[in-house]
């Protein structure tokens, strides 16, 4: 699930990563852009039965612009880290009752700025591709 707002720069990394795997990836793996509202999608979700869900996210957590990381869920809830106003971590929670035995971990990308605009930061863009390439080539490795 690549999570963002296209209009605010580096804030759009979640968006972007689902949006470059596009085409990529195996048949199986749904890839959701659930813009600024992941919550409209719980129930969606809930009917696919996934047995992992993977959010991306613009997450400001004090690294280096461009860095990328997975979130533990504990992290969340003890800190507000999203950049959106629904917690992320609600979400989670609501999704982990619904779907006990499914994994679910989120993918932060530290944004540089999340001022109005439609360009990410160079250092976000650089970041996102090399998110792209690991999740593929781990995919590779998993489906071969």
């Amino acid at each position: 699930m690549g999570i963002g707002n296209t209009t605010r720069r580096d804030d759009a990394a979640g968006v972007r990563v689902v949006t470059r795997l596009r085409g990529k990836v195996a048949e199986g793996v749904v890839l959701l852009d659930t813009g600024t509202t992941p919550e409209n999608y719980s129930s969606m979700i809930k009917r696919l039965e996934p047995r992992r869900i993977i959010f991306f996210d613009a997450v400001e957590m004090g690294a280096e612009v461009g860095t990328y990381c997975f979130i533990e869920e504990e992290t969340l809830v003890s800190q507000t880290m999203s950049t959106h106003k629904q917690p992320l971590s609600m979400l989670m929670k609501v999704l982990r009752e619904g779907l006990p035995k499914t994994a679910i971990r989120l993918v932060g990308i530290q944004p540089k700025t999340t001022d109005f605009g439609f360009r990410m930061s160079a250092p976000v863009n650089r970041g996102v591709n090399a998110l792209v390439d690991h999740l593929l080539g781990a995919m590779g490795r998993v489906w071969q």
